[in-house]
């Protein structure tokens, strides 16, 4: 009988254990989604002097799913209004690791799968690979926060091992509240 009541005992005790440590990794993970929040809002590209813009692009991110992830949206209108390129994206933590991570869903048909690197506060890296797109596979996309207001994009394409830069632009911060899919 007193086996019967340790061997309980210790039972309740793992149980306890196993459901604070997911309490405490779902809090890491909403902080994470926290920390992440500066994106939220609709930015565009700071316009470049001598360089006109070819169209307007929007960039969008807004919670969905009780802040638990974020979705994105990145719209280019040539210069009559037309959609040329959109993209949708699903920002959220991997419940495994505790790191940020992206799929994106591509006008071409083509979706990327990344997964977060370590980086500094304000410095959100993801490595990735699309899957699907005859001009891009493996990327790594980085996203730091300027300032409040300005957000740099930074994407870098893999070849022969290493990273060589694509794109690289800075966002300002157009409205604090966006909708994606609009």
């Amino acid at each position: 009988m007193g086996k019967i009541t340790v061997l309980l005992l210790l039972s309740c005790f793992a149980l306890g254990q196993d459901a604070g440590s997911k309490q405490g990794g779902e809090s890491a993970a909403l902080k994470v989604m926290q920390d992440f929040n500066f994106v939220l809002g609709t930015w565009r590209p700071v316009e470049q002097p001598g360089k006109p813009a070819q169209g307007t692009e929007d960039y969008s991110f807004e919670p969905i799913l009780d802040g638990r992830f974020v979705a994105s949206e990145e719209l280019y209108r040539n210069s009559a209004g037309q959609v040329i390129y959109r993209d949708f994206v699903v920002f959220g933590v991997d419940p495994d690791t505790g790191k940020l991570f992206l799929h994106a869903y591509n006008t071409d048909g083509s979706l990327d799968r990344t997964r977060a690197v370590d980086s500094a506060p304000g410095k959100w890296v993801f490595e990735g690979t699309v899957y699907g797109s005859p001009r891009f596979r493996d990327y790594r996309y980085t996203l730091t926060k300027v300032d409040d207001n300005h957000l740099g994009v930074l994407i870098e394409l893999k070849k022969d091992g290493k990273y060589e830069n694509y794109s690289d632009k800075t966002y300002e911060r157009k409205s604090s509240k966006a909708v994606v899919l609009q």
